[in-house]
C-alpha cells in the first residue's frame, strides 16, 4: 500500500502539478486525508527543495497550517520560483445515495456543495494564475457505489489504480501522452472556429451553437508564462460552451447518474430554445425536478463535453457517482453553469452576457456517450467535420 501511495504522490508531482526546483507548494486537506498530505509534502520537497505548507481545513475553514521542510538548511535552498496549490478531495465526503429532503436540498447552498453540484464562481478579475490541481483520495463509500456494498479494500485500490494507471511506473508517461493528444484535439476543433454542434444518439438528436468568443478547453492548462499543469486526473474529455438559447432537440442519458442523493436511471430530455421543456426518468425523476427548481438556468444546456467511450474510465465507471469523474467517463451534456476555462477576451460581466453563457448556481453533467453516438461540427463557412463516430473521436473528420 505504501508503494502505491508513493507512486500516486509522484504522479501528482511530476505529471499533474509538474513541480520544479524552487516551487512552494500549498496543500489543502481535510483531516481524513492528512496522512496522504504528509506523504505528498515529503515527496514534493525532494523536487522543490523548498518548504511545503499543509493547510488543514474543516468545512472551508482553516483548522491549522504547518510546514514540511526539505532536508537542506534554508541557506542552501534555491530561490523561490512560483507558488503551486492543490486540494485533496476525500471521495467519501460526498453523501452519495441518501434520503435528504429534496425541497430542502435545492434551497441550501451548503447541501448543493456537499453533493458537488455548484457551478464555478465567475470572478473574471481573480482567475488563478498559478498551477493548481484537485487530487482525489479513494474511500469505501465511493467504491461501494461502483463495486457494490461488499467491496473490499483491495478491490477499491485496484479500481483507483486502474483509473490512474498506477499499476506500474509508467503512469506519468501515459498521462503526458494523453495531455498531448487532448491538446491536439483542442487545436483541431478550435481551428474550425465557432461552430454548430450536432450530437446524435440512438433515437435522439441535439443541436447547439458554440458560444461566441469561446474555445474548446479541458485537459492540460497553461499559464501566461507557458507553464503547463493538469487540474484534474484522470483526463479524457474536452468541452465547449454553447449559446444558452441555441440548443434544440432531445437526448437520452446512456448511464445512471446521481442527483441530490438519488440515482437517476433512464432519463430522457426534450430541449427547446436552449432549455429543458420536458423530462422523464424510470427512476429519480423527483431529484431532477428538484435540481431544475434551483434556478431558471439549471434547465439550460450550457456545454457539450466529449470523451471516448472505449477508455478505462468508460469501462470501470459504469455510472456517474462523483462530480470529479463526471466528464471523464464518456461524452456528456451539461446543464446549468458554464466552465470558465472556455473564455477568451471576456473582461467583465457584460462580455460574458454577450457570449450568452449560462450563469446558473448549479451544474449537472449527464452521460450520453455510447457506441451509437456521433458528433458533427459545422463552422460559419459551411465546413463540416465528423468529430465522433460510434462513440469514439475520429481523426479522419470525413462526413
Amino acid at each position: 500500500m505504501e508503494n502505491l501511495l508513493r507512486r500516486y504522490a509522484r504522479l501528482v508531482i511530476s505529471a499533474q502539478l509538474k513541480l520544479m526546483e524552487g516551487d512552494t507548494l500549498s496543500i489543502n486537506t481535510e483531516s481524513s486525508t492528512i496522512q496522504f498530505a504528509r506523504l505528498l509534502a515529503k515527496e514534493a520537497t525532494l523536487t522543490t527543495r523548498q518548504t511545503v505548507m499543509i493547510v488543514e481545513i474543516n468545512h472551508g475553514k482553516v483548522v491549522q497550517a504547518y510546514p514540511i521542510d526539505p532536508a537542506e538548511k534554508e541557506i542552501f535552498r534555491p530561490p523561490v520560483r512560483m507558488v503551486v496549490m492543490c486540494h485533496l478531495i476525500d471521495l467519501d465526503s460526498k453523501p452519495y445515495l441518501s434520503d435528504f429532503d429534496l425541497n430542502q436540498a435545492k434551497d441550501e447552498v451548503t447541501v448543493l456543495s456537499q453533493f458537488g453540484m455548484l457551478s464555478e464562481p465567475v470572478f473574471l478579475d481573480r482567475r488563478i494564475a498559478v498551477p493548481w490541481a484537485n487530487i482525489p483520495y479513494p474511500g469505501y463509500n465511493w467504491a461501494a457505489q461502483l463495486l457494490g456494498k461488499h467491496a473490499s479494500d483491495e478491490e477499491m485500490w485496484n479500481l483507483f489504480s486502474a483509473l490512474y494507471r498506477l499499476e506500474n511506473d509508467w503512469a506519468s508517461s501515459f498521462w503526458e501522452e494523453q495531455g498531448m493528444m487532448l491538446e491536439y484535439r483542442k487545436q483541431r476543433l478550435n481551428a474550425l472556429g465557432e461552430s454548430k454542434l450536432v450530437l446524435e444518439g440512438d433515437g435522439w438528436s441535439l443541436s447547439a451553437d458554440q458560444a461566441k468568443q469561446t474555445l474548446w478547453a479541458g485537459g492540460r492548462a497553461k499559464l501566461s508564462n507557458n507553464r503547463s499543469f493538469v487540474p484534474i486526473l484522470p483526463m479524457q474529455s474536452i468541452h465547449a460552451s454553447v449559446d444558452s438559447a441555441s440548443a434544440e432537440g432531445s437526448f437520452i442519458a446512456s448511464r445512471p447518474f446521481q442527483v441530490l442523493g438519488r440515482e437517476v436511471v433512464g432519463a430522457r430530455f426534450t430541449i427547446k430554445d436552449g432549455k429543458v421543456v420536458a423530462f422523464q426518468a424510470d427512476q429519480g425523476e423527483d431529484a431532477l425536478a428538484a435540481f431544475f427548481a434551483v434556478d431558471e438556468g439549471a434547465k439550460t444546456v450550457s456545454e457539450i463535453s466529449i470523451a471516448d467511450n472505449d477508455t478505462m474510465e468508460s469501462r470501470y465507471l459504469g455510472k456517474s457517482v462523483h462530480p470529479h469523474f463526471a466528464k471523464e467517463l464518456t461524452t456528456s451534456v451539461v446543464l446549468g453553469g458554464f466552465s470558465i476555462d472556455v473564455l477568451t477576451t471576456q473582461m467583465d460581466d457584460e462580455d460574458v452576457d454577450a457570449s450568452k453563457l449560462c450563469r446558473s448556481l448549479v451544474r449537472l453533467e449527464i452521460p450520453v456517450g455510447d457506441s451509437h453516438l456521433s458528433l458533427k461540427l459545422t463552422n460559419a463557412n459551411g465546413d463540416e467535420q465528423l468529430v465522433m463516430y460510434e462513440g469514439i473521436y475520429t481523426e479522419t473528420g470525413g462526413v
